[in-house]
């Protein structure tokens, strides 16, 4: 028990602990003093002695274990103040002073104070909040050390002597607190999204307890489904964890095979005594990379006229290939004519690099060959991709040199400029030892351009797009040269056609395209015209 403070101990009773009650009866002395102050000539009514209204607190047993320490108890006081004597008529000040001696608050703190019988109220201040039946103020909570003055004005009724008891009375409580804690498990699942076929795949599982309580028998299960594979041939895993202690974690690993393609999911449950269950699900995507690669060439071509090949190579898998890499040896009997796609040779070879090719998708490149031997050439390429994948494909041509012609078409300029002119070239060589008889050229010129003229090694004629140039005999070793002026029309990616024919072109007709790009300058980057000055 808090001791009362050393000016609240002479004369008062004081109330602890809860609802207590001080009554202080001012009895007829000499003389008034300040309020709240005991002047010498005032001094309360006979009361029973201090120590007689103390509520006791019984002792606290004594334990081995430290107590909690209790915070302070309120320690609240009342002091009444009146004359002793006074002459009839007279009205009567009461000074009644209530104070808090000790740190801790006193809450709800009420002033009651009956009327007595032969006396009326008059006023007070503050004024009461009830009169009937007997005063009462309300002073809420009084914090430690505070006090309050009530000033009370009586008037006797009669005479004789007039008694008047005010009583304080409070609330003090206290709280505790317990903290509940409730068992609490979680589970973490590390695994793959995508995997391979074949391939091998690491899950971690983490158990965590986050609660804050022990855990006992902690039984940890993966469920495996079909396609997924482990070590020991089981398709359910188990591991008894034990005990984890709050905010212990324990960790797990395990490796399994994907044997199947598709969508595999396997479930991961925790339990715990107490009813605790924690299920974690993880899914993973098994598909297979697949290369494939075709090769397209034609069947017969003669000597020294260039042969292409399409070279496409395809994702047939289900996963993405990474750092498709096709490479095609030129075969000895060849040169390089070109290749698209950035295709270039080096070290007796040509090389395309593709760096991601998405499943379904496909790549064609192209290459162009030609050969100075008759016989069969078979053109061959490799294509590969990370995971080890390879694949292989190949076009035969049979060359000939029956006719021994040679072709070839050049445009110039390349790109031109719409409104501006061209001129294709057109060259037809006989390299054998024998005269090529009836040799015909036929050239188509594309839409977007207009012939202006023709000429060449034998007379024309134009039909729409098309100049047929007369027959002609190209003896050994000779050559025949035919040019075609154009003007270019229209923007555009256009192909210029040649068609080549003679009596020893038994396998018909050799055709070969030039490509021309024309193209519009912008208006604003045009040439303003400048008008000729005189000399």
């Amino acid at each position: 028990m808090t001791a009362p403070h050393p000016r609240c101990a002479w004369g008062f009773r004081a109330a602890l602990l809860g609802i207590s009650f001080i009554t202080i009866v001012g009895r007829a002395t000499a003389g008034a003093g300040p309020a709240c102050v005991p002047p010498p000539l005032l001094v309360p009514t006979q009361e029973p002695p201090l120590a007689d209204t103390m509520v006791p607190v019984p002792a606290k047993p004594t334990r081995n274990v430290a107590e909690p320490a209790d915070p302070p108890t309120p320690v609240v006081v009342l002091r009444v103040r009146v004359l002793a004597n006074a002459a009839a008529g007279q009205e009567l000040e009461y000074r009644i002073c209530v104070e808090n001696c000790s740190p801790a608050a006193a809450h709800h703190v009420l002033i009651r104070n009956p009327l007595p019988a032969n006396a009326r109220f008059v006023r007070a201040s503050p004024e009461p909040a009830v009169r009937d039946p007997e005063l009462l103020w309300r002073l809420g909570t009084l914090e430690g050390g505070a006090k309050q003055q009530i000033v009370l004005i009586l008037a006797p009724t009669g005479g004789g002597e007039v008694k008047n008891c005010a009583r304080v009375q409070f609330e003090y409580g206290e709280c505790v607190t317990t903290q509940v804690t409730r068992p609490s498990l979680s589970l973490q699942k590390q695994g793959p999204t995508q995997a391979v076929l074949s391939e091998t795949l690491n899950y971690r599982l983490t158990l965590t307890n986050s609660g804050g309580t022990e855990l006992t028998n902690v039984l940890l299960t993966d469920i495996l489904p079909d396609g997924l594979e482990h070590a020991s041939g089981k398709d359910r895993l188990s591991w008894i964890v034990g005990t984890l202690a709050p905010g212990q974690s324990r960790s797990v690993d395990y490796q399994v095979v994907a044997k199947r393609l598709g969508r595999l999911c396997n479930k991961a449950v925790a339990t715990a005594t107490g009813g605790l269950k924690e299920e974690k699900e993880s899914c993973v995507t098994v598909g297979e990379r697949k290369i494939a690669l075709a090769m397209t060439g034609p069947e017969r071509r003669y000597l020294n006229i260039s042969a292409a090949y399409q070279i496409t190579v395809r994702n047939s898998g289900t996963i993405s290939l990474t750092n498709v890499v096709i490479n095609n040896p030129i075969p000895a009997e060849t040169t390089f004519q070109s290749a698209t796609s950035g295709g270039e040779p080096s070290g007796g070879q040509v090389q395309w690099r593709i760096e991601t090719l998405p499943p379904t998708e496909s790549r064609t490149v192209e290459i162009r060959l030609r050969a100075q031997m008759p016989g069969r050439i078979c053109n061959q390429a490799v294509a590969a991709a990370d995971g080890g994948l390879t694949a292989q494909a190949e076009a035969c041509t049979d060359f000939t040199g029956a006719s021994a012609l040679s072709l070839d078409v050049e445009d110039n300029p390349d790109p031109v400029e719409v409104g501006s002119p061209a001129r294709y070239t057109i060259t037809v060589r006989n390299p054998g030892s024998n005269p090529v008889t009836r040799v015909q050229i036929v050239a188509t010129v594309p839409e977007q351009m207009t012939v202006v003229q023709a000429g060449g090694s034998s007379d024309h004629r134009k039909e729409g797009q098309k100049i047929v140039y007369d027959p002609l005999v190209l003896p050994a070793g000779g050559e025949a040269r035919f040019r075609i002026d154009v003007t270019a029309q229209r923007p555009g990616d256009v192909r210029f056609k040649v068609e080549l024919t003679a009596d020893q072109l038994t396998a018909g007709p050799v055709q070969q395209e030039e490509s021309t790009t024309i193209f519009a300058v912008l208006p604003s980057s045009r040439r303003k015209p400048t008008s000729a000055k005189g000399q």
